[in-house]
C-alpha cells in the first residue's frame, strides 16, 4: 500500500486531494475517485518526483489482485483525464519510456477539509463544455454494468432543462447508497454492493417501480432534501441507510421515507453478525413491501428464495463483485474474479451467474474480444442460471444482450421482453431494446424503449444521449438538442456527450457548430481515441477543406499513436487533394490492401473503385466481410446506412458498382435491390437523415432511375447535405453527370460551402 496518510489532505499541483473522501477538488470543481485510483495517485505522490515502475504500482496499488500492465496503463490514462493533464507536455504525470511514471506536479501536505465543505464544493460546481461517434461506434450496451458515473450537481441542473412530464407513480422507490459508518471507511465497496442487491430484491416485486443505479448513486453523500430527490427522480419513496461494522458484527440502520412529505414511514436497526447480511436484506424487503401495502406474489417469493445462499462469505464476495462490476472497465477483471470465487464456493447461488455473464460481456465489448469467444464463456453461465431458476429475469436480460451482439435480433428481443415481463424495473432491458431498434433503423420504436428506460433511470446521461440520437434520426432537432443538453449537464466535460452534440449539429449541416463541439470532445480526450480526429477530418472533407483535414489527421496520429487509422483516413484526404494519382500513391505507400482489418479493407476497396479497378475492389470487399475484427453489421446494417459518418454506408452498394463495371448485371441488381429494400423500410419507419436519402439516391442512380435519384438528393440537401464535390467525383452518380438539374443542385451546395468556409475557424 502507498504510505500516504489516508486521513491527511494533499495539494498536488492545483488540486486538493482528500484521501479520506477519495476526492480531488480545484476551485469549485470536485471529482470523486475510485479507491484504487486514489491509491495510484498517492503512490506517485509518495515517490516525491522519482520514477515509479509498473511492477511497483502493480505490487502496491493492485495488492492481491492478478492483473497485467494494461490495467496500469488504463488507470494512469483515466487519472490524467481526471486531473486535466491533457497537454502534450504533461503537467502532472509524465511517462518515462520503459521505466514507469513520475509525478511532476509539486506536492504539499495540508489540513483535512471537512466532508461538509467537500460536498458544498460539488454542489456549487458549474458544468463545463462536454464530446465521439466513430465509423464503427454503435449505441452503447446497457446491462448490469453502466461504466460512467454522474456528478450530483448535474441532477439539479438537469431538472431545470428537462421538459419531461412527471407521471404520478403510486408505488415507486429509490434505494440511496448506504453510508459507510465504519471508522476507517473501509466498507464502502460492501455498502455499494448491499445497496445494489437490495434494489434487486425490491425489483422482484412486480408492482413496485425501482429507480435504477445510476440515478440513485448521483446523490451519494450530498445530504440533499429527500423531497428534492423524490422530485428529481419522479419517485414517491426513498430508502436510505448506513452500515457500521465492528469485528464480525454489523449494525445496519434503515429508514423508509415518503418523498412527497419527507415523513419517515418506517425505520429499524439491525444489530447482527455479518453472516446475517442475506437475512437482513430479505427482512428489509419484506418490511418495505408491508409498509407500502404491496403484495408479495408467489413468483416474488420464489425469486426472493433464489437470492439466498447458506454461505454468508459467498454473499459478501458477491456483493463486492456487484460493486466492482459498476466501475471503470479495468474493474471488470476484479468483478469477474469475485463472481467466480463466489460460484466456486456455492455453485447453486444462481444470482451470481448472470452477473458474471454481464461482466464478461462488458469486458469483451471494451477489450474488443470477438463475440464468438465471449459467447463461449457466457452461454454455459446463462444455461446454468436458467436450469437453477427458469424465471430469473437477469438471465434472460443478459442472454438478450448476447444475442443482440451476435446479430440474432428476434431471439434478443424475445429474451429481453421476457426479462421485462419478470422484472418491469429492468432499465437495462428497456435500454437494450432501444439500442437494437435504433441499430435496425426503427427510431420510433427505439424512442419508446429509451423513454421507458429513462423513466427508470432519469439521471443517466447515456440514456439522454441515446434519446438525442433517436430524435436526430426522426429530424426532431429541438427535442434532440434538449436531450443532448441534458446528457452534457449530467456528464460535463466528457468526450462522449460532446461527440453526440457534434453529430447532431452535423446532421443538420451545421458544420461550424459541429467543429466547435468536436473541439470540446478532443480537449476532453486528446490522446486516447483517434475517432475524434477522424470525425473532425470527415467534417472538413465534406466542405472541401482537405489541407485542414490532413493537419487534423496528423495531429491525431501524433496524439494517439494510431498509425493504422490515420493511414486509412488519409485515403480520402489524398483523393480530395490530388485525385486518382494522389490516391494511388498513398494506397501503394501504406499497403492497406495487406491489412487484416475489416475497416481498412473496406476503405481500400472504395479507393480501388475510385481508381476503376473493379476486380481488386470486389476481392477486397470479400476479404473485409469475413475479417475477424469486423464489427457486427458494419457497412451492412441500417445503423450504417443512416449515416454513421456524414454519408450512408453499405458494402453491397460498392460491390454492386464493381459488379456493374465487370458486367455482372444480375449480381449487381440483387445487391442494389437488397440495399433499396432496407432503405425503404428505414424511411417508412421514420428515419429522416440526409445520409439515408443520399444512399437511396445512389441506388436509384445506379438503377437508371434518374428522376428518383434527383428527388432524394434534393431531400438530402434540404436536410443539410454538403458533399457536392464527392457526388461529382465518385462513381455512384455517373449516370446523372450530364443532367443540368444535377449540375445545378451541386452548384447550389458548392456555393453554400464556399460561404461557410470563407471565415470558418478550423483550428483545434
Amino acid at each position: 500500500m502507498p504510505s500516504g496518510d489516508k486521513e491527511g489532505a494533499l495539494q498536488i499541483g492545483e488540486w486538493i486531494v482528500n484521501p479520506s473522501l477519495d476526492s480531488i477538488s480545484k476551485g469549485t470543481e470536485t471529482q470523486k475517485l475510485e479507491p484504487r485510483t486514489m491509491r495510484l495517485l498517492l503512490c506517485l505522490a509518495d515517490a516525491r518526483g522519482e520514477v515509479v515502475s509498473v511492477d511497483r504500482l502493480l505490487n502496491e496499488v493492485w495488492t492481491g489482485v492478478i492483473v497485467g500492465s494494461a490495467s496500469v496503463y488504463q488507470s494512469v490514462s483515466q487519472l490524467r483525464k481526471l486531473l486535466g493533464d491533457v497537454d502534450p507536455e504533461p503537467t502532472y504525470i509524465a511517462t518515462v519510456p520503459r521505466k514507469g511514471y513520475r509525478l511532476v506536479a509539486p506536492v504539499t501536505r495540508l489540513a483535512v477539509p471537512s466532508e461538509t465543505s467537500a460536498a458544498a464544493a460539488v454542489q456549487s460546481a458549474e458544468p463545463t463544455l462536454p464530446p465521439p461517434r466513430s465509423r464503427t461506434k454503435v449505441p452503447l450496451l446497457l446491462g448490469a454494468a453502466l461504466l460512467i458515473g454522474l456528478i450530483a450537481v448535474g441532477a439539479v441542473i438537469w431538472k431545470k432543462t428537462s421538459t419531461r412530464k412527471l407521471l404520478p407513480t403510486a408505488n415507486s422507490i429509490v434505494v440511496l447508497p448506504f453510508i459507510d459508518m465504519t471508522a476507517d471507511k473501509s466498507d464502502q465497496s460492501f455498502c455499494d454492493g448491499l445497496t445494489e442487491e437490495l434494489s434487486s430484491w425490491l425489483a422482484q416485486i412486480p408492482t413496485l417501480r425501482v429507480v435504477a443505479r445510476t440515478s440513485a448513486f448521483a446523490f451519494r453523500g450530498q445530504g440533499e432534501d429527500v423531497r428534492k430527490i423524490g422530485k428529481a427522480l419522479d419517485t414517491n419513496h426513498i430508502l436510505e441507510g448506513s452500515l457500521r461494522r465492528s469485528g464480525d458484527r454489523m449494525r445496519i440502520t434503515v429508514q423508509l421515507i415518503d418523498a412527497r412529505t419527507g415523513y419517515r414511514l418506517w425505520s429499524q436497526d439491525f444489530d447482527r453478525p455479518v453472516d446475517d447480511a442475506i437475512k437482513i436484506q430479505e427482512d428489509i424487503s419484506r418490511s418495505v413491501a408491508g409498509t407500502l401495502q404491496v403484495r408479495l406474489t408467489t413468483a416474488s417469493e420464489r425469486q426472493l428464495a433464489a437470492r439466498r445462499t447458506a454461505d454468508s462469505q459467498v454473499f459478501q464476495t458477491y456483493l463486492l463483485g456487484r460493486h466492482y462490476a459498476q466501475l471503470l472497465p479495468e474493474s471488470s477483471e476484479r468483478a469477474i474474479e469475485l463472481f467466480r470465487k463466489a460460484l466456486i464456493a456455492d455453485p447453486n447461488f444462481s444470482p451470481a451467474y448472470p452477473e458474471l455473464a454481464y461482466a464478461l460481456l462488458n469486458q469483451g465489448q471494451y477489450r474488443g474480444i470477438p463475440i464468438a469467444d465471449v459467447a463461449a464463456q457466457v452461454e454455459p453461465l446463462i444455461a446454468t442460471a436458467l436450469r437453477l431458476d427458469d424465471s430469473m429475469s437477469a438471465a434472460y436480460a443478459v442472454r438478450g444482450a448476447l444475442r443482440a451482439a451476435q446479430s440474432k435480433t428476434k431471439e434478443a428481443l424475445d429474451d429481453l421482453q421476457r426479462a421485462i415481463s419478470l422484472n418491469p424495473s429492468d432499465m437495462g432491458a428497456f435500454a437494450e431494446i432501444g439500442r437494437i431498434r435504433l441499430f435496425n433503423g426503427e427510431p420510433q420504436e427505439a424512442l419508446k424503449s429509451y423513454n421507458r428506460a429513462a423513466e427508470l433511470d432519469p439521471l443517466n446521461s447515456i440514456l439522454q444521449g441515446a434519446q438525442c440520437q433517436v430524435l436526430e434520426d426522426l429530424a426532431k432537432y429541438e427535442l434532440a438538442a434538449s436531450a443532448c443538453l441534458r446528457a452534457r449537464t449530467l456528464q460535463p466535460g466528457t468526450a462522449v456527450a460532446a461527440d453526440t452534440s457534434t453529430w447532431l449539429a452535423e446532421s443538420q449541416g451545421h458544420i461550424e457548430d459541429a467543429l466547435r463541439w468536436n473541439s470540446a470532445a478532443i480537449k476532453a480526450q486528446p490522446r486516447d481515441d483517434f475517432n475524434l480526429y477522424w470525425t473532425r477530418a470527415t467534417l472538413l472533407l465534406a466542405v472541401g477543406l482537405a489541407d485542414a483535414a490532413r493537419k487534423t489527421v496528423e495531429a491525431g496520429r501524433s496524439a494517439t499513436k494510431d498509425e493504422d487509422n490515420a493511414n486509412v483516413e488519409l485515403l480520402r484526404v489524398s483523393y480530395r487533394e490530388g485525385g486518382g494519382n494522389a490516391l494511388r500513391k498513398h494506397l501503394d505507400s501504406v499497403q492497406l490492401e495487406r491489412s487484416p482489418h475489416s475497416i481498412a479493407l473496406f476503405e481500400a476497396a472504395y479507393a480501388r473503385l475510385l481508381l476503376n479497378d473493379a476486380t481488386a475492389a470486389k476481392n477486397l470487399i470479400a476479404r473485409a466481410v469475413i475479417a475477424a475484427d469486423r464489427p457486427p453489421g458494419y457497412a451492412e446494417a441500417p445503423w450504417y446506412a443512416r449515416g454513421a459518418g456524414p454519408e450512408g454506408n453499405s458494402y453491397r452498394l460498392d460491390r454492386a458498382v464493381a459488379e456493374m463495371m465487370l458486367g455482372e448485371r444480375a449480381a449487381a441488381k440483387q445487391d442494389l435491390d437488397t440495399v433499396l429494400a432496407m432503405l425503404n423500410n428505414m424511411i417508412a419507419s421514420g428515419v429522416e437523415r440526409y445520409g439515408t436519402y443520399e444512399l437511396r439516391a445512389k441506388v436509384y442512380a445506379l438503377q437508371g432511375r434518374g428522376d428518383d435519384a434527383l428527388r432524394d438528393l434534393g431531400k438530402a440537401v434540404n436536410l443539410g447535405w454538403r458533399r457536392a464535390w464527392w457526388a461529382a467525383n465518385e462513381p455512384y452518380f455517373a449516370s446523372l453527370q450530364s443532367r443540368s438539374d444535377f449540375q445545378s443542385l451541386l452548384a447550389q451546395v458548392s456555393r453554400s460551402n464556399d460561404r461557410l468556409t470563407k471565415d470558418l475557424n478550423t483550428d483545434l
